[in-house]
C-alpha cells in the first residue's frame, strides 16, 4: 500500500469513530466562552438603543411644548393632533378662557370649532396647558422604551419617562430619566418666547 493510501485509510478511521469527549468538551467551552463575551454587549447596546430612544423622543417633543407655550403665553388657540375628547385622529382645538373678549378663537384663528374645554389665560394656566400637551401624546401612543408606560409624566417618572414640571409662568422642565436615576439622559428648559 502506497503512503497516500496509508493516510486515506487512516482519515477513514478517523470518520468512522467521531469525536472524543474531550474534543467536545472543547468545543463547549469555546462555546460558552464566546457567550460569555458576546451577550452582555449585547445587553449593553439594548440598553443603550433605549437610553438612545428616550433621548430622541424627549428632543423631538421640544418644538411641540415650545409651541404650545408660545400659544399660551400669547393667548392663542392650541392645536393638537388628538383631540383629548374626541380619540385618536380628531384634531382639537383649545382656547382660552377668555378668547372671545380678546378675539383670538379656534374659529377666528384656525376657523375650527373650539374643543368642549378651555385652559386658563396667561399666567394662571400652565397647568392646564402642559396637561394638554400629555393628553395628546399619551392618546398619539407615545411609551417608554423601557417598559410601554406614557412616555410623558408630571410626577414619579420610572424608567425611560420624560418628567415635565413647570417652571415660572412661562416655562417647563424637561428630564428624561433612563433606568438610573441620579442624572437624567436629556435636560432642558423650555421657555417662552
Amino acid at each position: 500500500m502506497s503512503i497516500s493510501g496509508n493516510i486515506i485509510s487512516e482519515i477513514q478511521v478517523m470518520d468512522s469513530r467521531g469525536f472524543t469527549l474531550i474534543e467536545l468538551l472543547i468545543v463547549i467551552a469555546i462555546i460558552g466562552i464566546l457567550t460569555a463575551i458576546a451577550v452582555p454587549e449585547f445587553m449593553g447596546q439594548r440598553e443603550k438603543s433605549k437610553v438612545r430612544a428616550t433621548q430622541s423622543s424627549a428632543k423631538g417633543a421640544v418644538a411641540d411644548l415650545q409651541a404650545c407655550l408660545d400659544a399660551y403665553v400669547a393667548g392663542d388657540p392650541i392645536i393638537t393632533n388628538n383631540d383629548i375628547y374626541g380619540g385618536p385622529g380628531a384634531k382639537g382645538c383649545y382656547e382660552a378662557s377668555n378668547a372671545s373678549t380678546t378675539g383670538k378663537t379656534c374659529l377666528s384663528v384656525f376657523n375650527q370649532q373650539a374643543s368642549v374645554n378651555q385652559y386658563p389665560p396667561y399666567p394662571g394656566g400652565l397647568a392646564a396647558v402642559i396637561s394638554l400637551f400629555l393628553g395628546n401624546h399619551n392618546i398619539s401612543g407615545d411609551k417608554s422604551a423601557y417598559n410601554g408606560l406614557p412616555l410623558f409624566v408630571t410626577a414619579s417618572p420610572t424608567d425611560g419617562q420624560v418628567l415635565l414640571s413647570p417652571s415660572g409662568s412661562t416655562s417647563v422642565y424637561m428630564l428624561a430619566y433612563a433606568s438610573n436615576f441620579t442624572a437624567p439622559v436629556f435636560s432642558q428648559l423650555v421657555i417662552s418666547r
